[in-house]
């Protein structure tokens, strides 16, 4: 069957739109080659690569926080990951009152703010004792991401038809395995639809690593950023145009990587059941 092709007004609009999100993507790319001479003129576009940036950049703490961004993103999503899609799946199968009472408590997670709770969450992570660590990050993530998470994993489980469930069951698979080895890989929409969706929001968090953690050697990329510029004393922002670029690579990557994979197996979830 032959693909039904946009037509020329719907091709440019898309063009247009495609080329505004780009826009501050080639902006910081050209900034951060842009020799000092040119800098601070907008509209000039380099002649040829100014690299110094991108050296000065790499002097500074960059892989350090670029590590501690990479462990507290994985294990934030990977122990969401775990909580949420077991949490789903259960709270999608159980019929009774009582579940039905704790899935609703779970949603009330999504309403309250997060900037309204970091008053107390700063005092208990003193009271705890866990103030500047990594360890504290990702139990935050955590915490934040498991209501949407449960709530998506459990839409995704609903989709899921009991007939697959009970067939192994009869085959005398138990509930924990029956949940590893064919619910979670059913749910794999459901995991490559949060991921892309919360990744983001990890990566690029400032304002609770700014809180959390006072050492630089346990500083994620994006307060790091700010301190660099800060630290140097300087209106050079090239160095700072680099780091953003440099910041930016590994996401990029991931979802040039990923999206075409994720896309299809939410296309097939989609129509599941």
């Amino acid at each position: 069957m032959e693909r039904k092709r946009a037509s020329l007004p719907t091709e440019i609009v898309l063009i247009v739109v495609g080329l505004l999100f780009l826009f501050p993507i080639l902006y910081l790319l050209q900034m951060s080659v842009k020799h000092p001479g040119i800098f601070y003129k907008p509209l000039t576009l380099p002649d040829r690569l100014y690299l110094d940036y991108y050296s000065k950049a790499l002097h500074g703490d960059f892989f350090r926080s670029l590590a501690n961004s990479a462990i507290v993103t994985v294990g934030a999503l990977g122990l969401t990951i775990v909580i949420a899609s077991m949490a789903g799946y259960t709270l999608a199968r159980r019929s009774d009152r009582l579940f039905h009472y704790v899935f609703l408590l779970f949603m009330t997670g999504m309403i309250i703010p997060t900037v309204g709770s970091l008053i107390p969450l700063f005092k208990l992570v003193n009271a705890l004792q866990l103030g500047n660590t990594r360890t504290v990050l990702v139990i935050l993530y955590t915490a934040g991401f498991i209501p949407f998470a449960t709530f998506l994993y459990s839409a995704f489980t609903k989709s899921i038809p009991r007939e697959l469930e009970e067939s192994a069951g009869i085959d005398g698979c138990g509930p924990f395995r029956m949940f590893w080895t064919l619910m979670f890989p059913l749910l794999l929409p459901a995991t490559g639809t949060f991921i892309l969706t919360n990744v983001y929001g990890i990566w690029n968090d400032f304002v609770t690593p700014l809180i959390f953690l006072n050492s630089p050697e346990k500083m994620t990329l994006m307060p790091m950023i700010v301190q660099f510029m800060y630290n140097k004393q300087s209106t050079n922002y090239g160095p700072v145009f680099a780091l953003c670029v440099l910041a930016m690579i590994p996401l990029l990557v991931l979802f040039i990587f990923t999206q075409r994979f994720m896309l299809k197996g939410l296309v097939l979830g989609s129509v599941k059941g």
